[in-house]
């Protein structure tokens, strides 16, 4: 009994000293886009006429990440996040509410060999944005600031190495927590501050595809 565990503890150990020659030295570079569009229209027939409201929004995020992969393949990736939220609401004129989120961006991960070209991979991300914008035409000018906070751990990512330097990320599922701090004001004294916090997780058999690039 303590020959096979003394066996396959030798064989584990050798599968983590192998894989962790795969990427050691290498720098890393990570990095997504997304682009949500949604539209929406509603008509109201009023004597002969007709009344119409229609509602349109755009999300645009962004994040970027470089760092290098260590010995034993793990790795800390510096960058930074934006996200862009555009909404439009049309009732004979048009007024729009944009606003932005904007900071650093750090991750931690880590890559074990499953069997050739193909990698677990899970990681860590936090990041923190400044927030601001504002809703044009009005005439009270109305603007939005705050900051928010996010932390999230995917345990159910894997990568598969397509080229020596190009790598497949496919995410199953992560859980993270949000805060986000808002303030709206007027140049006629109104405001409004708002706390929110949230918890969230997520499993899915829809996997999120990203990519890796190395050099």
């Amino acid at each position: 009994m303590k020959r096979i565990i003394f066996t396959l503890v030798l064989f584990y150990l050798s599968i983590i000293v192998s894989s962790a020659q795969d990427f050691a030295g290498k720098r890393i570079i990570s990095g997504n886009l997304q682009l949500v569009s949604t539209n929406s229209a509603l008509t109201q027939p009023l004597q002969s006429a007709s009344m119409g409201r229609s509602n349109s929004n755009l999300t645009l995020s962004t994040t970027f990440l470089m760092g290098k992969i260590r010995a034993n393949n793990t790795y800390t990736a510096y960058g930074f996040n934006l996200v862009v939220n555009s909404t439009s609401t049309t009732t004979g004129t048009t007024a729009t509410n944009a606003i932005y989120f904007l900071g650093p961006n750090i991750q931690f991960g880590k890559f074990v060999k499953v069997f050739d070209q193909f990698y677990y991979a899970p990681n860590v991300n936090l990041n923190a944005s400044i927030i601001f914008g504002s809703e044009t035409p009005n005439p009270n000018n109305r603007t939005t600031s705050g900051f928010s906070f996010n932390g999230n751990i995917s345990p159910l990512n894997f990568v598969y190495q397509v080229k020596g330097n190009i790598l497949l990320s496919m995410n199953l599922g992560s859980v993270g927590v949000n805060y986000n701090h808002l303030k709206t004001s007027e140049d006629n004294g109104a405001s409004t501050t708002s706390n929110l916090i949230s918890l969230y997780g997520s499993v899915s058999n829809f996997s999120g595809i990203g990519a890796y690039y190395l050099f």
